[in-house]
């Protein structure tokens, strides 16, 4: 077939045709979905017969291999590659509603088949993942579990020159102790003060060091005390995260992706949120996960 970038008509998000990532990809072929990356920031390929080992390889492609931060806290807590939440290569994260013998749950030791909030992901490491590649093996019939994601340049553009500006010198905390659904991570403790919050800290907007575009960076976010503006008092913080959010998050700026089987999804996490959809707990849903390798963080300094 030959190569097609197919672009979905929305703010973000396009189909490529012509490319088997069960195959290693020539330097023309990993150029041209590069190019296709930078332009839509989210890529679909359908009907890829993918092993673990593949999706490795499709990570190291485009600037190597991350292991994902929730991996430890998982061993951490004694589990093994025999429960269903930790995979036999470390470069692979699991994501599924399935118990340890397969079978679908609303509740599991990982975000079951929960709703999952807005976030960027790993944002809560000090170097995050530039990308991440996601793919279906399981995934339910109209039973939900719908990937959105939100294009974080056009967010940041829409913002008034005083807001921009603003932003350019305010950094945030980023909350490592919960998952994506709110749930707190295996052995992790949850914070009861701000204080207690423990985290990187990042800039609230990031320059993107392929386009040079500068884009909002928010990470994820959940109920106070949580991931908080570190120059400002907390009250004055709860106000701008929840202004900002409320912005970043619009529809008009927002793809979704309805799975089925054999997709992958390769988005980039430096201008980008995604969210997922509640599922039917009584349907499977497995899909997993590698990450492609993160650069650090280039604050944006000018507007």
């Amino acid at each position: 077939m030959a190569r097609e970038v197919i672009p979905s008509g929305a703010a973000l998000g396009a189909d490529v045709r012509g490319i088997d990532f069960s195959l290693p990809l020539s330097a023309d072929d990993k150029a041209f979905v590069q190019q296709a990356w930078n332009d839509h920031l989210v890529l679909r390929f359908q009907d890829q017969d993918l092993e673990d080992e593949d999706l490795i390889r499709m990570a190291d492609d485009f600037g190597g291999s991350q292991v994902a931060g929730s991996r430890q806290y998982y061993i951490n807590a004694g589990y093994d590659t025999k429960s269903g939440r930790v995979s036999r290569l470390p470069g692979i994260t699991i994501v599924s509603n399935l118990d340890k013998d397969g079978k679908p749950e609303k509740a599991n030791s990982g975000t079951g088949s929960s709703e999952l909030l807005w976030h960027t992901d790993n944002s809560y490491v000090d170097n995050p993942p530039k990308g991440s590649i996601l793919y279906g093996i399981q995934v339910p019939i109209n039973g939900g579990g719908d990937t959105s994601f939100v294009n974080q340049y056009e967010t940041y553009d829409a913002l008034s020159e005083a807001m921009k500006k603003r932003l350019l010198t305010l950094h945030i905390r980023h909350d490592n102790s919960r998952n994506t659904a709110g749930g707190t991570r295996p052995t992790a403790k949850r914070p009861e003060t701000r204080e207690d919050v423990e985290g990187p800290v990042h800039p609230m907007v990031r320059k993107h060091p392929d386009t040079g575009r500068n884009a909002l960076y928010l990470g994820r976010r959940y109920a106070s005390p949580s991931s908080y503006i570190v120059e400002l008092p907390q009250d004055e913080s709860e106000d701008l995260l929840d202004e900002l959010w409320a912005h970043a998050t619009q529809d008009k700026y927002v793809w979704t992706q309805v799975w089925t089987p054999k997709d992958t999804i390769m988005w980039d996490n430096r201008c980008t949120m995604h969210t997922r959809s509640q599922i039917d707990h009584t349907q499977p849903r497995e899909l997993h996960r590698s990450l492609i390798k993160g650069e650090p963080i280039i604050a944006a300094t000018e507007i």
